[in-house]
């Protein structure tokens, strides 16, 4: 399959996803960004997972809302 690069600026892209319902904007996500990988997480990757949730709980991450 042939790909095609586009560039774009940010601030546009996320004013089209944010124009998107919510289960639509989920649905483009899953098909677009996530990977089903079913095998055991390394070492490094569990760190990395525990690392990412410890931000998220301490409100570390970036809201989808404040972006503009």
């Amino acid at each position: 399959m042939a790909v095609k690069k586009i560039e774009m600026p940010e601030e546009i892209l996320v004013n089209m996803l944010k124009s998107l319902p919510e289960d639509e904007l989920l649905d483009l996500f899953w098909k677009t960004i996530i990977e089903v990988d079913t095998s055991v997480l390394s070492s490094e990757e569990q760190e990395e997972l525990k690392g990412a949730d410890k931000e998220f709980k301490q409100g570390k991450t970036i809201k989808w809302q404040s972006l503009r």
